[in-house]
């Protein structure tokens, strides 16, 4: 994969049926670009589909997906003689032994990498420098010389390196396929007086059910690194992408992804690399349950997507806080699906007829924009508000580990007030701006509180994550730990 990065890569690209003309590609993140340029004039956005295919000088083939041509086609001249030019931003480069069309139904798997895998995934055991090998040494030796056919001496000093041999880590049937972890050892050296070592890959892998496009395997690989951020504490980079592609041989073929806008982690002071013993479920030694919470959490995606992207982009900024984050913090809550929100909220009969009397008495005045707002406000008498919508949800972790977070109510509803002062203005509880440490915990209790709740419906065991011992590199951890001195401060603040 990295053979095409950073370097301008020669070839012919198709920007119609029969019109190929000479290119550059170079793949530089935000920066990747194809220069085309020929004798004669050309037009790029005639492509269909912002789709355009190429041969590279080595005879790799490129597809490259929703290009944006960023410099209008231009020209140029010397000597009486002219060409003409295009610079074309592509969002992927797909690249192999074939082309891959973004709108076939031929993608039967995705494979990627993440940098946190190793972390995710603690398979601790699962290579290893065995601690007596002179017992087993002269029986490697033999099957290995009879395998050469030559005879390997043996000394009193021997050294074995070992992979157990069981890739799998992990395997799950969802919604959206059988996703898995496995081990992908490769030989750093095969031997010789230079030595020899093995370097490992976690792969993850979604295997769908049926081939899908090119678009639905990417948000695919998007919910799940999703998914996978909330475990780890922050997002995740990815180092490699490849799809699994049915061709018209029906062979499959493996196909590397280039995503030039791809999500990235921001290096941010103060963040720190998450420790294996915090992640919140451990896939090697809790196979079952991971499965179980994957399969679950992914089961509601499609109605929680919208929350959960506006938890994601929140959750990014890691330990920057400011007063957006809080806000977005809090409107999450807003756009849960009704069936993770109460329905209804219990009032008096009183107050039901007082609404009732009002409303009448409000809808024979002119419409004039105060008076809209008024019978607005009516209208939602009875139906649950941001505050209700975060205790409903604070419930399914109270209801467990209560007495780990006493009072959390009180937190929540403080943290809206909050929220409704810099969205709508009016009164404080106290003086946020001089105070804003607790401003931070209004905001890392809304965070948590929605992603566990989230990950309690789906049966995480949040009582066994209180009682595990952490190194708080995890967000979670540190508030959880913390919860109490933080809560102390708000109450000394508070009339």
């Amino acid at each position: 994969m990295d053979d095409l990065r950073k370097t301008k890569n020669a070839g012919k690209f198709a920007l119609a049926p029969g019109k190929d003309i000479y290119g550059e590609l170079t793949l530089a993140g935000p920066e990747t670009l194809l220069y085309l340029y020929d004798r004669h004039e050309f037009e790029t956005r005639a492509a269909p589909h912002q789709y355009i295919t190429g041969v590279l000088q080595d005879l790799t083939k490129v597809s490259l997906i929703d290009c944006v041509t960023t410099l209008i086609p231009g020209h140029g001249g010397r000597a009486g003689e002219e060409y003409y030019f295009a610079d074309v931003f592509p969002h992927f480069v797909i690249y192999g032994d074939s082309f891959l069309a973004p709108g076939e139904q031929t993608i039967t798997k995705l494979h990627f990498v993440v940098d946190d895998a190793t972390t995710l995934f603690y398979d601790f055991d699962a290579f290893g420098i065995l601690l007596n090998p002179r017992p087993f040494i002269d029986q490697i030796a033999i099957a290995n010389g009879n395998a050469v056919g030559r005879t390997i001496e043996t000394g009193p000093t021997p050294q074995i390196l070992y992979f157990t041999g069981k890739k799998q880590i992990f395997s799950a049937d969802t919604l959206i396929g059988r996703v898995s972890a496995s081990h992908n050892p490769m030989p750093v050296t095969f031997g010789g007086p230079d030595g020899v070592g093995l370097k490992n890959t976690i792969f993850l892998t979604i295997e769908f059910p049926s081939p899908v496009v090119f678009d639905q395997s990417i948000r695919y690989l998007t919910i799940l690194l999703r998914f996978l951020e909330i475990f780890a504490g922050r997002p995740q980079n990815l180092v490699a992408i490849n799809l699994t592609v049915q061709s018209a041989q029906q062979t499959p073929v493996t196909l590397d992804v280039y995503w030039s806008m791809q999500p990235k982690r921001e290096r941010r002071p103060g963040a720190e690399r998450p420790h294996p013993s915090d992640i919140l479920l451990d896939a090697v030694r809790q196979p079952d349950d991971f499965c179980r919470v994957l399969a679950s959490w992914l089961d509601r995606d499609d109605s929680w997507r919208d929350a959960r992207g506006r938890f994601s982009n929140c959750f990014a900024k890691e330990n920057s806080y400011d007063v957006d984050r809080l806000i977005g913090a809090a409107n999450m809550f807003d756009i849960l699906p009704s069936s993770a929100v109460p329905l209804d909220v219990p009032i008096s009969k009183e107050l039901e007829e007082a609404g009732k009397t009002s409303r009448k008495a409000f809808r024979a005045l002119p419409r004039t924009p105060e008076r809209d707002s008024v019978l607005g406000a009516f209208g939602r008498v009875g139906k649950p508000n941001l505050k209700h919508k975060v205790r409903h949800r604070a419930e399914h972790i109270l209801k467990v580990v209560g007495n780990r977070f006493p009072e959390l109510i009180t937190v929540t509803d403080e943290a809206v007030n909050c929220r409704n002062f810099y969205v709508h203005g009016g009164e404080a509880s106290f003086d946020y701006g001089a105070h804003f440490d607790v401003v931070t915990f209004f905001t890392q209790t809304l965070e948590f509180v929605f992603a566990a709740s989230d990950l309690v419906e789906a049966g995480w065991d949040v009582k066994a994550w209180c009682n595990t011992s952490t190194t708080m590199s995890h967000p979670f951890a540190r508030y959880r730990v913390n919860y109490k001195n933080e809560f102390q401060e708000l109450k000394a603040l508070l009339p």
